[in-house]
């Protein structure tokens, strides 16, 4: 017996009959029985088989190539039309729709399935798409958009209908009987009538068309008028509100001093809060105690002040008064009171509109100077009872008044809300101030306290408390939270699927992100939940200024429009000095004419519907000279090459701010380092700062001998000892080497530290004292002596007091130089030290330099009746093929002109000739050949048995293709490892 490791093979040898035998009489699971009924019968549906229905294609189901979009694109077309066919064959109905190919666009009725089976199944072809209009005859749609309107106006575009309605009558209907007409299209339903006045349902402004139409009156009104620019801005309640921003620092400080003075006059200072920056760090979030206040209808409250007899009328704030501007008055409201909005008058609406919603409306007009001064009280109330006051606007201010309200707390009793219960008290010291209402919102974060404010609103308070967040974030939609616009909403409503917070709040921090961007995804998902991070800044940073005008402007050349930057710069540069900063770079905005805009637009001398263009550029230098920020604008305004004519606004935006003193960052503190030596072109100007500072009547107090040493010192160039003073920004306690009082002038203290009460974070930085990080510390003798030691070098210690501390220091090193031995003499002239020329040692070798090997391109050279010429360019060897082949059109090409091409291109290829650029010249030369060839001889690219003359010449071509091409592609596999894809 065999062994028990012997295998089959030692059994049976190969092809045994007695093996293959009993191999076929074994019934093996799944075996049918041996003659069995159903021999004959076909498999069962549940084995599919893998034979295809039809003879593979190889251009329709072969192999995908790199770079064949087009091939693609060809082949899931033809797969779609096979598609098709199989449901042709299912059922042929008939022929009535036999040689219409159509294209369904968009929603129809019935759908496109259905569409397509009734099509396809009457002899029609369904195309699933229109990159090739040619191909289609009909489209079939219940709806087009208008640029698909303007897109299919040459084509027959047809109802559903078209097709339904011709499989029931059994013949095909004429499709003008069912042309698509936009008028016949379902239409969404009409929104309710907004009252829109009767200049803006023309395209165009007639009354500004007639006006621009006199010379004279044009160059009164419009951009071209001189002073344009300030009686602009002194006339725009838009300018008024931008640039009330710049103001509200200013605002704010003189606020402050208005608080301190009046605490510090009261005699009871109990109540008297010290501001911490810290904003109460170290309480859990829900402690704090954040309040929004916000005037309710500002500019009308305001202006009710001195117009009691309006009150509880329906009043507007604008330009236009009484009876102004007839039926084409564009005049925009600025602000409506309560009884104006209830019929309907919204801020931004014209007057003219506003007339025709509420007939009875008053008007007002604008008082920018009463506004200041209520926004003034307003700001000295709440800078007087706040532990922290962000100014957001004019009209409304953020507050950190958790320690107020704890102190509160503690002087009232009975109090259910005692934040509430603040809230009130300060609104009703605003209204005794200023006689008008605000409304405040009250919340643990600053986004709860905005949405409290919607329910204070008008002249009330309200809390939210952590338990209130759920049930109202429940009803709120997201344009409902701060800081989330329209485009937001879009955005949730197609990928989320809806906008309203009660569906956001089911969603996953992931799907946010996802959906609205990595920032505002991680914003919505805390905003829903009732947190919010966003810290309240008392004093915010200036981060541009800037000037803007979009009315009135119009132009005839670029001299009136370099003119007008020349003035728009100026105006930019006296905000700059306000402000007392400088620029580094300038923002150009224009705006310009909508091609398909009319020239006037339906607002009388407005932008209307324009393209906004933006250009930035770094200046030379921070600078706030007009002549420079114009010159630049005007530059990248020649850049655009945009027709004068067709301008519409301009703005200047001036960024990367810097302090007119420095560009020192005022919440940085700055180490008082010496500085260093300056060139001397720039030393006078140190040197007269230095005498600046010294009081004439000390200076001439002093000796003369010590008077002309300090003259001398501050004049002279090669000082060791610079006579830069100490830089007066910090202020320091008073110590051992201070001036006596009285004999420098000092600066007078500000009344914030007369006052000695901190009332709200500053915005400079925090100056460490090194003396409480070091109390222990050893003072330094050099730059402290005592009066001991300076009397034992033979100074007087208060002369000494009385010098910069530059020139104490050059003083004490001179005595105490003097004392041990004498002084070096200092030379007057000054030492220019030149640098030694290197000369190397003579006995020294060195290489020559290394020379770089090129290596030499293959050239293809071509013998001239003059010369011998020689090209390696893949565009000349392109030109001298196509040569080639158009001379050879009618007989086969020569052999040594094919071994000609075929070595310079191998060449090319081979690496060991030529570099990898030489693949790309041969590839592009290939292919370029492919081109010529299936451009005269491409129907025999795949034709084998020539039987004509001109079969034999176009096979005699494209066997020499073929034949540089294997070898080309012998060279690729040696280099790259594959053949070159010509296609």
């Amino acid at each position: 017996m065999a062994a028990s490791n012997s295998q089959s093979s030692d059994y049976f040898e190969d092809e045994d009959p007695a093996f293959l035998e009993a191999l076929n009489q074994a019934a093996l699971p799944g075996d049918v029985a041996i003659n069995s009924e159903d021999d004959d019968e076909e498999p069962p549906l549940a084995q599919p088989s893998l034979k295809r229905p039809y003879a593979q294609d190889e251009t329709i189901y072969g192999p995908a190539h790199f770079d064949g979009f087009g091939e693609y694109g060809r082949r899931k077309r033809a797969k779609l039309q096979i598609q098709n066919s199989d449901t042709v064959a299912s059922g042929t109905k008939s022929d009535m729709f036999k040689g219409l190919a159509v294209y369904i666009n968009g929603y129809t009725e019935p759908s496109v399935q259905e569409l397509k089976e009734l099509l396809v199944q009457n002899g029609g072809i369904y195309q699933p798409y229109l990159d090739r209009k040619s191909a289609v005859t009909h489209i079939v749609t219940c709806v087009l958009t208008e640029a698909k309107t303007r897109e299919f106006k040459n084509m027959k575009v047809v109802f559903p209908t078209w097709l339904t309605e011709s499989a029931k009558a059994g013949e095909l209907l004429s499709w003008r009987d069912f042309q698509f007409v936009q008028s016949l299209a379902p239409k969404a339903q009409a929104p309710l009538p907004s009252g829109t006045p009767r200049y803006a349902a023309e395209s165009s402004n007639q009354n500004a068309q007639r006006a621009m139409a006199n010379p004279g009156w044009r160059a009164a009104h419009t951009s071209v008028a001189p002073g344009f620019v300030k009686d602009y801005f002194e006339h725009s309640r838009l300018h008024f509100m931008s640039a009330i921003k710049a103001e509200l620092v200013q605002l704010v400080k003189q606020a402050q001093t208005n608080a301190e003075e009046k605490l510090a006059q009261q005699e009871d200072t109990s109540m008297v809060l010290l501001k911490s920056p810290g904003k109460g760090k170290g309480r859990a979030d829900e402690e704090r105690v954040i309040m929004h206040c916000d005037f309710d209808c500002f500019f009308v409250s305001v202006g009710l002040v001195s117009r009691p007899e309006l009150r509880g009328k329906p009043v507007v704030v604008c330009h236009s008064q009484g009876n102004q501007g007839g039926g084409s008055s564009t005049s925009e409201v600025a602000c409506a009171s309560y009884e104006a909005r209830n019929f309907g008058v919204k801020n931004g609406m014209s007057l003219q509109q506003a007339r025709k919603l509420c007939p009875q409306v008053c008007t007002m007009p604008y008082e920018f100077d009463r506004y200041k001064k209520a926004s003034l009280e307003f700001y000295t109330i709440l800078m007087s009872l706040a532990d922290a006051v962000e100014a957001v606007s004019l009209d409304e201010a953020l507050l950190d008044v958790t320690k107020a309200v704890a102190r509160f707390e503690s002087q009232i009793d009975d109090a259910e809300d005692p934040a509430k219960a603040f809230a009130e008290s300060i609104r009703a010291q605003v209204r005794e101030a200023t006689s008008c209402q605000i409304s405040i919102g009250i919340s643990y974060n600053i986004l709860l306290a905005r949405l409290a404010t919607r329910r204070a609103k008008p002249a009330g308070a309200a809390r939210i408390s952590p338990a209130d967040v759920s049930e109202l974030m429940a009803t709120l939609d997201i344009t409902d939270l701060w800081g989330f616009a329209s485009s937001s909403r879009d955005k949730a409503r197609d990928k989320l699927g809806s906008s309203a917070l009660s569906i956001i709040a089911t969603k996953s921090r992931a799907s946010l992100c996802d959906a609205l961007g990595p920032k505002t995804g991680e914003k919505l998902y805390d905003a829903v939940r009732g947190i919010d991070h966003t810290v309240l800044r008392s004093d915010k940073e200036r981060k541009s200024v800037s000037a803007e005008t979009n009315y009135g402007i119009r132009f005839n050349s670029n001299d009136q429009v370099r003119s007008y930057l020349q003035q728009l710069a100026a105006n930019v540069k006296q905000r700059l000095k306000e402000v007392k900063t400088l620029g580094r770079q300038i923002t150009l905005k224009i705006m310009k004419r909508h091609p398909e805009a009319p020239v006037e637009g339906p607002k009388f001398l407005g932008h209307g519907r324009c393209e906004v263009f933006n250009k930035s550029r770094p200046l030379d230098r921070a600078t706030s000279d007009s002549d420079i920020i114009a010159e630049r604008a005007w530059d990248m305004l020649k850049s655009f090459n945009f027709d004068p004519t067709e301008l519409r606004g301009i703005g200047i935006h001036i960024t990367k701010l810097e302090s007119i003193d420095g560009p020192t960052d005022p919440k940085q503190a700055k180490l008082a380092f010496d500085a260093a030596p300056r060139v001397p072109s720039a030393r006078a100007s140190v040197a007269a700062s230095a005498i600046e500072e010294v009081d004439p009547d000390v200076l001439a107090a002093l000796p003369a001998d010590v008077r002309q040493e300090l003259e001398q010192e501050w004049r002279r160039s090669e000082s060791p000892f610079p006579g830069k003073p100490p830089a007066p920004a910090v202020q320091r306690g008073s110590g051992p080497a201070s001036a006596p009082q009285g004999v420098f002038p000092q600066r007078q203290p500000t009344r914030m530290q007369q006052s000695g009460l901190k009332l709200g974070a500053r915005s400079a930085g925090y100056v460490i004292d090194k003396k409480s990080l070091h109390p222990n510390r050893p003072p330094n003798a050099f730059l402290r002596p005592t009066d001991a030691d300076l009397r034992s070098l033979d100074i007087d210690p208060e002369v000494y007091a009385m010098l910069p501390q530059s020139v104490q220091r050059e003083q004490l090193t001179r005595a105490r130089l003097t004392k041990a031995g004498g002084v070096p003499e200092v030379s007057g002239e000054r030492l220019v030290l030149k640098p030694k020329k290197y000369l190397p040692p003579p006995d020294l070798f060195r290489q020559p330099p290394p020379y770089a090997k090129y290596p030499d391109p293959p050239k293809l050279r071509q013998r001239t009746a003059d010369k011998v010429l020689f090209f390696t360019e893949a565009d000349d060897v392109q030109g001298i093929m196509q040569t080639w082949v158009q001379a050879f059109r009618k007989f086969p090409p020569n052999e040594k002109d094919i071994e000609f091409f075929a070595k310079f291109l191998v060449q090319s290829v081979d690496s060991k000739m030529s570099t990898d650029t030489g693949v790309e010249r041969a590839v592009s030369i290939v292919k370029w050949w492919l081109v010529l060839l299936r451009r005269y001889w491409g129907d025999y690219e795949h034709f084998d048995q020539p039987e004509e003359e001109d079969a034999r010449v176009a096979m005699a071509w494209w066997r020499a293709f073929r034949s540089v091409k294997d070898r080309l592609d012998v060279v690729a596999c040696k280099k790259f490892g594959g053949r070159l894809c010509i296609r």
